[in-house]
């Protein structure tokens, strides 16, 4: 079943990328974030909608609805791609440099401390931002709610544990996302220097 939606996946992922650049540009990397979490949720409710029809799950989404949920998702990915993108440095520079001391002229270590703060970011911000994934989530397994009847039914379904439920699936694809966006979307949104 993956494999049969793997192309549309990949598709939207370049439109989403592409989409939110313009965002930066005008506005600023909070904002695109913003962008990308709204429309990173029409990607999971195309996900969602596709296996649920697939494996016939619970009341059948149609994709009318792949952007319910939508202010929950721009959130979710301001924190969970926007901390990591925006803050890696100055974790890096108040935290990790404190603690790992190195000579100035070490560039592998350098590089090492700016993954780790990178990574180490990318699983707090990910935590973070999980109360909100779970919200979108639910507004998508179930068209019928508000995003008041949203929160409430997470709440209702795993008390203070919707705030972190399911993080540790978010974990892995997460570091990917916040490595690759240090790797290649840093360099491709930083301003050209002449």
């Amino acid at each position: 079943m993956s494999f049969a939606i793997f192309p549309h996946q990949t598709a939207l992922k370049s439109l989403q990328m592409n989409a939110s650049t313009p965002v930066k540009e005008y506005l600023n990397p909070w904002a695109a974030f913003a962008v990308v979490g709204v429309l990173q949720g029409g990607v999971y409710g195309q996900t969602n909608v596709y296996f649920s029809k697939a494996l016939e799950l619970g009341k059948i989404a149609t994709m009318k609805g792949i952007f319910r949920g939508s202010a929950f998702a721009g959130l979710r990915d301001t924190v969970s791609q926007g901390v990591p993108f925006m803050y890696s440095e100055t974790f890096r520079q108040t935290v990790v440099d404190p603690v790992w001391t190195t000579p100035a002229e070490d560039t592998v270590a350098a590089d090492a401390k700016h993954f780790v703060s990178v990574i180490s970011t990318s699983v707090m911000a990910t935590y973070m931002s999980q109360g909100l994934h779970n919200f979108q989530i639910a507004m998508q397994a179930d068209q019928s709610l508000s995003y008041g009847q949203a929160v409430r039914s997470v709440f209702q379904q795993h008390g203070l544990k919707f705030l972190i439920k399911g993080a540790e699936a978010r974990v892995g694809l997460l570091l990917l996302v916040n490595v690759l966006n240090d790797w290649l979307l840093k360099p491709a949104w930083s301003p050209v220097k002449v």
